[in-house]
């Protein structure tokens, strides 16, 4: 067999991050052991220390203020051992006397398995924890759940646990979750038919279940949160949205989720089979390893940050904050950072907004050893808390969430109210037939629309019709999401009219409704809105509402959209590739050496205290990290220096500790970067080692070293496996102790 010399920093855990930075001015705020920076204008206060939560990982407010909080036990077994074991709880934390401090917490429910996700819904908590999401329910009033039931089985369990994130109520009033990895689903869909795919994917259906439907896909490893606008627009954050290797400094972030999108990372053995518009969707943020987790977009004006989107970065130990703006029929981003924290145990899992609209932060603490990242240094007595970002001097409403309202009689006038939780409860609870002439007549159009799309009939479908071609752009877009989501057959019309919009958002949104209508009337419509220049998501959105209306066959190839379009319809008939490569088969778990876990800790101690001693010169590191002779700079880049092989080293210091980074150059075998494994593959024509740096539908290119590369036609693959042997050779010996911290110096200082 083909064998890798072991020269490369392959276990370093994380490649490059997008370099982001907080505002020029701004504020300290020590809650030891960290102290965190936020721009100037913003203060911080720690508003759930432990006991009354210890690792906190998702949050989710109920109608009455009460925050239920998933709270993890600190196990981080795989996610199949902790579904046998559920050890982890939901806990309800209040606070009793309205100074914005918790005070009270109790469980809600415990044996719980790995919760990825929490929603309160009129009154039942859900919980995403693959291969379920479970719904918990309190019948009788105590605050404590004493049933649970299954609302979703997507059948999947990985050891990560990425096949289930959420769930999340979108403003459609529809339930969203995602699923990633790579272990392949089948379930029947709303309309009857069967759904079989090893993709990542977005879906929703209705509280009830019913209406479950696909709504983007991708070859991303981990598809996490989702926030959305006010109009419907959704964005998702996540991991792995395109290898580091082929794209230093870039890996994860948020993207705008449109319907019907396929996304990468470039993944043929899963998105095969699956019909694309073109190209791959471009991503909105690119946040290099960020891990990032929770994402929500404030609605509250009094925060500063009305429209923004705001991500926790779990590696990067920051919530970063995005700016949009619309870029042709999407939107792009200016990144910056809201919150920073100088400590690397600090892991901000979930953000969301509170009614008086600042907006609390889950730090989840030093536990998570389970997948990426990974360090010995882990440790589940690290706490977490649960932090609020206020902005200085910001009005504070007496009755931030309506409970002096008469919401047994709720008035049209609340759909005008400045606070955005009595906003979205009053959307609720007006939405009855009732109520439609006074609908029609409100105000505040975007949410009365909203209100309509809840109630069922034609005299609402009609209601909604009226708004497509008629208002401001953000009641349109609400009025032609209604109308697709409803498939109206009525509304082909004016949707086909609204194609002709100037506003090219208000053009994408309606070619996807006329797609999901599936009308064929409205081909002309279509094929007309799909000549001239069209940015990557209006024409993704026309091409496959003309694909889902079935034009696809019918279409001139002398058209721009006709080789594409027959280019889905073939896919769409043959299915997946018969020559893509067969599933990666994980490594087989090391054998653990006693002698050698002695040694490893004994020796970690013994550097310590020579660090303790030799604290490095980061300018000596450099020149350790140039030499070629060292081996760094031969696989690794940092900066304008070295090789696009072993994981992209450029923001190391943002993401790595000291520790972590001095562990994975000594003994690199403890963790290896996702998609940095050694792959064994066996051919017909013999066996090759290598890292996977390519791959197409027919083909898999493997770099036995940097340079070094063999491409092997997928359909000669008999087996492919990981390794679970690092690339990389302990330097422990190669550097001497004081080199040793040198280089760990200048990797710290590369922020």
């Amino acid at each position: 067999m083909k064998s890798i010399p072991p020269l490369c920093f392959a276990s370093l855990l994380l490649s490059a991050s997008v370099c982001v930075s907080l505002s020029a001015a701004v504020t300290n705020t020590d809650y030891p052991p960290h102290t965190f920076t936020l721009p100037d204008g913003y203060e911080l206060e720690l508003v759930a220390p432990p006991p009354l939560v210890e690792r906190p990982m998702h949050m989710y407010f109920d109608e009455d203020g009460s925050l239920y909080v998933t709270d993890s036990s600190g196990d981080s077994q795989k996610a199949p051992l902790q579904l046998s074991n559920p050890s982890h709880r939901i806990l309800r934390l209040v606070d009793t006397d309205g100074d914005g401090l918790f005070d009270e917490s109790t469980v809600f429910a415990d044996k719980v398995p790995f919760p990825e996700g929490i929603l309160v819904y009129e009154g039942d908590v859900y919980v995403g924890a693959p291969p379920h999401i479970w719904k918990f329910s309190d019948t009788d009033g105590d605050h404590v759940s004493d049933e649970r039931t299954s609302w979703f089985n997507g059948g999947t369990i990985e050891g990560c646990g990425n096949d289930m994130h959420g769930p999340y109520l979108g403003p459609d009033g529809y339930f969203y979750w995602t699923k990633g990895f790579y272990l392949e689903q089948n379930f029947v869909l709303g309309d009857g038919k069967l759904h079989r795919s090893k993709a990542a994917h977005a879906f929703r259906a209705r509280p009830d279940g019913t209406e479950l439907e696909v709504v983007m896909t991708g070859g991303m490893n981990n598809p996490v949160g989702l926030a959305f606008g006010e109009t419907g627009e959704r964005f998702l954050s996540g991991t792995f949205f395109v290898h580091p290797a082929t794209h230093p400094g870039q890996r994860d972030g948020i993207l705008h989720a449109v319907y019907g999108g396929v996304y990468g990372r470039k993944n043929p053995a899963v998105l095969s089979g699956h019909p694309r518009t073109g190209d791959f969707l471009p991503i909105m943020s690119h946040l290099g390893p960020s891990a990032s987790s929770g994402v929500m977009m404030p609605r509250n004006g009094t925060s500063g940050l009305r429209g923004d989107l705001l991500c926790a970065d779990f590696n990067l130990g920051s919530v970063s904050r995005h700016k949009l703006s619309r870029s042709g029929s999407s939107f792009s981003s200016e990144i910056d950072v809201l919150l920073q924290s100088d400590q690397s145990d600090y892991h901000p899992t979930d953000v969301i907004e509170d009614a008086d609209g600042s907006i609390l932060v889950a730090d989840t603490g030093n536990w998570y050893t389970m997948c990426c990242p990974t360090s010995s240094d882990a440790n589940e007595e690290s706490l977490g808390a649960i932090y609020r970002i206020r902005k200085t001097g910001a009005k504070r409403h007496e009755d931030p969430r309506g409970f002096e309202l008469d919401w047994e009689n709720p008035s049209i006038a609340y759909l005008s109210d400045e606070r955005p939780v009595v906003v979205s409860r009053a959307i609720e609870a007006l939405a009855s037939v009732e109520q439609i002439d006074a609908l029609k007549a409100a105000q505040a159009r975007v949410p009365a629309l909203w209100s309509l799309h809840r109630i069922e009939g034609a005299a609402a479908r009609e209601a909604v019709r009226e708004r497509i071609n008629n208002g401001s752009p953000e009641e349109r877009s609400v009025a032609i999401r209604s109308a697709g989501l409803w498939r109206d057959p009525e509304a082909v019309a004016a949707l086909s009219e609204a194609l002709r919009s100037e506003d090219t958002h208000i053009r994408r949104i309606a070619a996807m409704a006329l797609g999901r209508i599936g009308d064929p009337s409205s081909t002309d419509a279509l094929l007309e809105a799909g000549k001239g220049e069209l940015d990557p998501f209006l024409k993704h959105s026309i091409t496959y509402a003309l694909f889902e209306v079935g034009a696809g066959e019918s279409v001139s190839e002398s058209h721009p959209l006709g080789k594409q379009l027959q280019s889905m319809e073939e896919v769409a008939r043959s299915g997946p590739n018969p020559n893509v490569r067969p599933d990666i088969t994980p490594a087989d778990p090391p054998e653990i050496d006693p002698a050698q876990v002695t040694h490893q800790f004994k020796r970690m101690g013994e550097l310590r205290s020579h660090f303790a001693k030799h604290r490095g010169d980061p300018e000596r590191g450099e020149k350790i990290f140039a030499d070629a002779s060292k081996l760094c700079i031969v696989c690794h880049r940092l900066g304008d220096q070295g090789v696009d092989y072993g994981p992209d080293l450029t923001h190391i210091g943002a993401i790595r500790g000291k520790w972590d980074i001095l562990e994975a150059i000594v003994f690199p075998g403890t963790s290896i970067v996702r998609y940095y494994e050694k792959v064994d593959v066996r051919t017909k024509e013999g066996a090759f080692s290598g890292l996977i740096i390519d791959e197409t539908e027919n083909s898999m290119t493997l770099a036995a070293w940097p340079g070094a590369e063999v491409t092997i036609r997928t359909e000669d693959i008999i087996e492919a496996k990981y390794s679970s042997a690092s690339l990389m050779p302990s330097f422990d010996g190669i550097l001497s102790p004081e080199e040793l911290a040198d280089l760990v110096a200048y990797l710290q200082k590369a922020k």
